[in-house]
C-alpha cells in the first residue's frame, strides 16, 4: 500500500509520545515505541523540554538509545555526530538511522531552525536487519528521493500514534516495516553488505517467487555462484532455517493466504503453492500448524474480523 502525499493533509501539530512493548505488538516483528514531529524555530533551544530522561540528552554529552530511532528533517539544516562517522551536516530530505548502543547527538542550526519527524522501533525484525548489515552505524545519513514515500508514511503514523485517529495493532506495524522498507531502498544502503549476505537475498527472492513443482536447490547454489554445502551452511547461519525450511515455510504462507480468502480445493492450493500433492501439502500443513488445513480455515474464517 503507498499512501500519496498529495491527498493528505500535510501533519502540522507538534508532539511526542512513547509506548511501552506489549506481547500483541511485539508479534509483529516491529514495535513502534514512540514517536513525534517538532518545529524548532530558528534560536530556539534544543532539545525541547517535557521528554523522559531516558530520551532527554543533554547536546555536549550525546546520549545511547536501546532501540533504532529513525530522524527525517524536511526543512532547515543542521548537523549529526555519532561515534562511528563523526560530524555529518543535515540537510532538508536527510534521514538519520540512528541503530541502539551507538552514542550520537544532533541539533539544528540555530540560524535555521528545523522541522524533525521521528519515530523509534524495535523488534525482532528490527534486529535482524541491522545484524544482515541493511542498516550500519558507518552509513546512517541518507538523503530521500522525492519518490521514497517516507513523508508520506510519517504523515500516515503521526495522527495514529498521537492519538487523533483510531488503529488497529497491524495497521502501526504495517506503518514502521514501511519506514524500514524506505530505508532499505535508500541509495547507498546495505552497501556493507558482505557478498555472503548477498547471496543469501538473492536466494530468498528465489525461494520466495511464484513457485515451480520441483525446487532444485543444488542448482541454486550453482546459479549463486557457490557449492551446495557452503550456500546450505552461510543460508542458515543468516536466516535460522536451511533453504528446506525456508521454501516450505514461504510455500505455506502462501497457501494460508489461499485458505483465508477462496474456497479452493486442496489439490488445487498444492498445485497453486508448490506440492506435488494434496497429500504432501497437508501433512506439511499439519506439521508446522499442528491442524490440517480444513481446520486451519474453518477456525479462521469463525474468528472475528480486526477493527
Amino acid at each position: 500500500m503507498i499512501f500519496s502525499i498529495r491527498n493528505m493533509t500535510p501533519w502540522s501539530r507538534d508532539y511526542f509520545v512513547y509506548l511501552s512493548s506489549t506481547p500483541e505488538r511485539s508479534r509483529w516483528g516491529v514495535e513502534v515505541l514512540g514517536a513525534g514531529f517538532t518545529r524548532i524555530a530558528p534560536a530556539q533551544p534544543y532539545p525541547v523540554a517535557g521528554h523522559p530522561s531516558h530520551h532527554h540528552f543533554d547536546y555536549e554529552k550525546g546520549r545511547i538509545l536501546e532501540a533504532l530511532q529513525i530522524l527525517f528533517v524536511t526543512g532547515g539544516r543542521g548537523s549529526l555526530e555519532t561515534r562511528s562517522r563523526g560530524r555529518q551536516k543535515i540537510l532538508p530530505g536527510s534521514v538519520v538511522f540512528l541503530l541502539p548502543g551507538e552514542w550520537h547527538r544532533y541539533r539544528p542550526d540555530p540560524k535555521s531552525g528545523w522541522t524533525e519527524h521521528w519515530v523509534e522501533l524495535d523488534g525482532w525484525v528490527v534486529r535482524s536487519l541491522i545484524e544482515a548489515g541493511t542498516f550500519t552505524s558507518r552509513q546512517c545519513l541518507f538523503h530521500a528521493p522525492a519518490t521514497s514515500g517516507i513523508e508520506e508514511h510519517f504523515e500516515s503514523l503521526h495522527p495514529l500514534v498521537s492519538g487523533r485517529r483510531a488503529y488497529s495493532i497491524p495497521d502501526l506495524a504495517h506503518l514502521a516495516h514501511r519506514l524500514l522498507g524506505c530505508g532499505a531502498e535508500f541509495p547507498n544502503a546495505g552497501k556493507s553488505l558482505s557478498r555472503l549476505s548477498g547471496i543469501v537475498r538473492r536466494a530468498e527472492e528465489q525461494l520466495g517467487a511464484p513457485p515451480v513443482e520441483r525446487m532444485d536447490l543444488e542448482a541454486l547454489a550453482r546459479k549463486l555462484g557457490v557449492g551446495y554445502s557452503y550456500f546450505r551452511r552461510i543460508f542458515r547461519e543468516q536466516t535460522g532455517l536451511s533453504p528446506w525450511q525456508y521454501l516450505i515455510k514461504s510455500r505455506l504462507a502462501r497457501a494460508r493466504r489461499i485458505l483465508a480468502s477462496s474456497e479452493d480445493s486442496l489439490s488445487e492450493i498444492a498445485e497453486a503453492v508448490g506440492f506435488g500433492s494434496a497429500f504432501h501439502f497437508s501433512a506439511a500443513f499439519k506439521k508446522a500448524h499442528h491442524v490440517s488445513p480444513d481446520t486451519w480455515r474453518k477456525q479462521f474464517k469463525k474468528k472475528p474480523a480486526s477493527r
